[in-house]
């Protein structure tokens, strides 16, 4: 018996028009029902009870139906088992990120996969700092996370440009007098810069290494200010609920905010230096001179056509 007449006679019954299941079939009326016809004379029995409209399935044509449902799906355990048994397991794409990094990554982890079916991507965890190292080591083919680069063995892209705010409890000295209507992520409340230098002032800080270390150094030197008894916190959702706790100030991404604005009985407020806006970028990263898997080389097109993409889409957009 032709295994194929199974497929063909699930699609009459599916369609109830063997025309229908021809063209859904991809062969001519004519032959399928021939093939129908071989069949039925070969079991002794009409599947079909052709003289209706849509036509409809004999009781002898259900007990068949049953068993050809049951062998397309042992035929299909069979080319799994096949398929399984010929896999060979690939290397993965070792890629390094921060808190950040694998943030963004995350997002277009499933449309990556979606285009690559093939490649197995590894994402590992750390520091901004570490992250360096482990390119320069070769010790993972990829890293995404945010600027500055400080070593000069890398090479890198732009992937995204990442906002940053000051998140500020409602009591802290430093909005005192201020005009505070209308403040949000999107409004944060502009400060004259002097007020950062306020000694009384306690920052809530990223540790050494952490990407928003050095963001906090380039704004300290940018505006002359020194810390003064700062709390170093490593964990960026810790940090934000020492912040909530009234503790003090802290710079955090947008993205940060966003995960941690809802719920809050009393939110803090948002700020800003005036006239400045605070961001950083994060970036895919890669070691100078060093030939990469074509598998690797694959992500990094990807993650910088995602960029490339976004641009297209905020010039096209009016």
């Amino acid at each position: 018996m032709d295994t194929n007449v199974f497929r063909y006679v699930l699609e009459v019954d599916k369609c109830k028009n063997i025309t229908l299941a021809a063209k859904h079939l991809f062969i001519s009326q004519p032959a399928l029902t021939k093939q129908l016809s071989k069949l039925e004379k070969e079991l002794g029995f009409q599947l079909f009870d052709r003289a209706h409209t849509p036509i409809t399935t004999t009781p002898q044509g259900e007990l068949f139906l049953d068993f050809a449902r049951r062998y397309q799906e042992l035929e299909q355990d069979f080319q799994n088992d096949i398929a399984l048994s010929r896999h060979t397991p690939a290397v993965p794409v070792r890629i390094a990120t921060t808190h950040r990094g694998g943030g963004y990554a995350g997002i277009h982890t499933a449309a990556f996969m979606a285009a690559y079916p093939n490649i197995c991507l590894e994402y590992l965890d750390t520091s901004a700092r570490k992250c360096e190292e482990l390119l320069e080591e070769e010790q993972v083919d990829l890293a995404i996370y945010t600027d500055p680069i400080l070593s000069s063995k890398l090479e890198y892209m732009p992937l995204e440009e990442d906002p940053l705010v000051f998140v500020i409890p409602q009591s802290s000295p430093l909005l005192a007098g201020l005009d505070l209507s209308g403040n949000s992520l999107e409004h944060p409340v502009e400060i004259e810069s002097r007020r950062f230098r306020d000694p009384s002032l306690r920052y809530i800080l990223a540790t050494p290494g952490q990407g928003l270390y050095y963001a906090e150094n380039a704004f300290f030197k940018k505006y002359r200010v020194t810390p003064l008894d700062p709390l170093r916190v490593e964990y960026v959702d810790t940090r934000y609920s020492v912040v909530q706790s009234g503790c003090g100030i802290a710079l955090f991404p947008h993205t940060t905010v966003i995960q941690h604005s809802h719920g809050n009985s009393q939110p803090p407020l948002y700020g800003i230096p005036k006239g400045d806006a605070l961001y950083r970028y994060i970036i895919i990263a890669r070691k100078k001179g060093r030939t990469l898997s074509p598998d690797a080389e694959a992500v990094w097109r990807f993650m910088v056509n995602q960029r490339l993409e976004a641009n297209h889409h905020l010039e096209s957009t009016p």
